[in-house]
């Protein structure tokens, strides 16, 4: 290179370099620091984002709670759906007790009336007839008390749940549904308690059941049955199958049974919400809900639960397990 054109490129370089020293200067000032109202503007910007932040956090806040009322809405909205169901049965099931508890009632008050003293067989029969009416209040009590459990609008957290129990009033509660359509069996007894909240357990095995009572035409006792069994399932976890013997659910109705408000039955029979809120609780509660089944074979509703904490197995050593 020539000496004319080294003094060219070290001009061209000085221009360069003041060109980028003016502009530095214009934006930081002559001592390489920020100017005061380049920092005010930056301070301000960043204020303005901030609250833009605060607004929208308040905003997704607002609109998780009414989220939150929502779903509690649309869960005791099904439990009343479900109740509404098996008004009809649970009054045919406290008119039967109510009945033998007036009529000896009356009985006892005749004999106590018309008889100053009682001989010892009759005394025994008035004894006799007492102890039936005790029992038929007794009935007519835990009917009650199915029914308060089942329509507790408060969520009163979890904790263990008796699953046993869960499942037998869950199968009392269906009795009036399932009665005339199929034979009932339910395998519960051994299972440890659950992770979970009894009174939303006991919804969701109350629509469990009920639909499967719809699923089968009524009159044909003999020929169908409605299964329940719970069993432990993975280390930890619990099973509960509800199977059917009823007409099954289409390939293409099965993709969507667990979406809200979908429903394969008639305007005004059905919401679509039973099994959509089904999910919800079993989700929440660490839990899944599938589904097995095919036009003409029934279905097959499983539930996987956690077992609660304190009961839960330990899990073997691997020195033990590969003895």
């Amino acid at each position: 290179m020539t000496l004319r054109a080294r003094v060219l490129l070290m001009a061209a370089v000085a221009r360069r370099r003041g060109t980028l020293r003016r502009a530095f200067d214009a934006v930081h000032g002559p001592t390489g620091r920020p100017r005061r109202e380049d920092t005010t503007l930056l301070e301000d910007t960043v204020r303005e984002r901030t609250a833009e932040l605060e607004a929208a956090n308040a905003k997704l806040s607002r609109s998780l709670e009414q989220l939150r009322a929502t779903q509690a809405q649309l869960l005791f909205a099904d439990r009343l759906i479900a109740l509404g169901r098996i008004a009809a049965g649970v009054g045919h099931e406290i008119n039967n007790p109510l009945a033998f508890i007036l009529s000896n009632l009356e009985y006892i008050h005749q004999e106590l009336q018309q008889k100053a003293q009682l001989s010892e067989q009759e005394r025994q029969e008035v004894l006799e007839a007492l102890a039936e009416t005790r029992d038929g209040a007794e009935r007519i009590r835990l009917i009650v008390r199915d029914l308060q459990s089942l329509s507790r609008a408060e969520d009163v957290g979890t904790g263990p749940s008796d699953l046993a129990s869960v499942l037998r009033t869950a199968a009392k509660m269906a009795m009036h549904e399932l009665r005339p359509r199929a034979r009932l069996v339910v395998e519960c007894e051994g299972v440890p308690p659950v992770q979970g909240n009894g009174s939303r357990l006991g919804q969701v095995f109350l629509n469990l059941l009920l639909n499967a009572a719809q699923a089968i035409a009524p009159g044909n006792v003999a020929e169908n049955v409605v299964r329940v069994v719970a069993r432990t399932a993975l280390p930890g976890r619990i099973e509960v199958e509800v199977s059917d013997t009823g007409c099954g659910i289409s390939p293409e109705h099965r993709e969507r049974i667990f979406d809200p408000f979908f429903t394969t039955k008639p305007l005004g029979v059905g919401t679509g919400l039973g099994l959509a809120v089904c999910h919800g609780i079993v989700t929440s509660l660490g839990g899944t809900l599938t589904v097995d089944s095919a036009p003409g074979r029934g279905s097959t509703f499983r539930v996987n639960l956690p077992v609660a904490g304190a009961f839960a197995q330990p899990s073997r050593p691997q020195a033990d397990a590969a003895a």
